[in-house]
């Protein structure tokens, strides 16, 4: 019998054990639960579907990162010495790894597990705070946040924020930066340009989207429910 078949049976009576044939940790990319979405200068954005009593593969992250929980989770992060953190996180919650994780991840929970992972190519192991960053003297580089905004955290170049539109309030979606948005609910909106016509817009929840700047436009909530987000935000890149 194969030693991951004795694993196998030790874990039904014992802690959770991983294996892969003693083989390296994959990289990202070929992590079968992780779903390439967005690629640029910027970012490397993964959509992450875990099925409930299922684990990945144990993966390496070779760049800083955050994760935004797509609903609540339930998961245990195993690292490569066989360690486990158990993990509770609210929907929408936002935490943040530095580069060269290399864990596996399980769903404890009955429910499919789905999660944003961000990787921050331009961040480069600086400070990243996602936790009651409210006097982080990084705020001071930033413009004041509006009502419908609420602060997530910082990093050198970037701006993490959590964003709700009620049912048919409009709001100013005038953003000079690039930025990556990650749809906690479904959306349903008019957008209208300064001085154009307006567009319908729909996304789905889990959705994950990178945009330029906007020039002067809003946004109206035409749907029944809040529209919720997390948005991050990034000073242009240097050439």
């Amino acid at each position: 019998m194969k030693i991951c078949g004795f694993a196998l049976f030790l874990a039904m009576c014992c802690a959770p054990v991983f294996c892969q044939d003693n083989k390296a940790p994959v990289e990202i990319t070929a992590e079968p639960s992780h779903h390439l979405k967005v690629e640029n200068e910027y970012v490397r954005a993964f959509y992450v579907e875990i099925a409930p009593g299922q684990s990945t593969l144990m993966h390496h992250h070779p760049y800083d990162y955050i994760a935004v929980s797509l609903g609540p989770a339930d998961i245990d992060s195993v690292s490569a010495d066989g360690k486990v953190k158990h993990v509770v996180l609210e929907d929408g919650q936002v935490t943040y790894a530095p580069a060269g994780v290399v864990h596996s991840v399980t769903n404890r929970a009955s429910t499919t597990f789905h999660n944003a992972t961000i990787e921050l190519l331009q961040n480069q192991g600086h400070p990243v705070c996602v936790k009651a960053c409210e006097n982080d003297p990084r705020a001071k580089q930033w413009p004041a946040l509006p009502a419908t905004a609420k602060l997530v955290g910082y990093g050198d170049s970037f701006r993490i924020i959590a964003v709700t539109v009620t049912p048919q309030q409009t709001i100013s979606i005038t953003d000079p930066l690039p930025h990556l948005v990650v749809l906690l609910t479904d959306a349903q909106a008019r957008v209208t340009p300064a001085g154009q016509p307006s567009q319908e817009a729909s996304h789905k929840a889990n959705d994950i989207l990178f945009h330029g700047p906007h020039s002067d436009a809003t946004m109206t909530n035409t749907g029944t429910q809040d529209i919720r987000l997390v948005e991050v935000q990034f000073k242009p890149a240097k050439p």
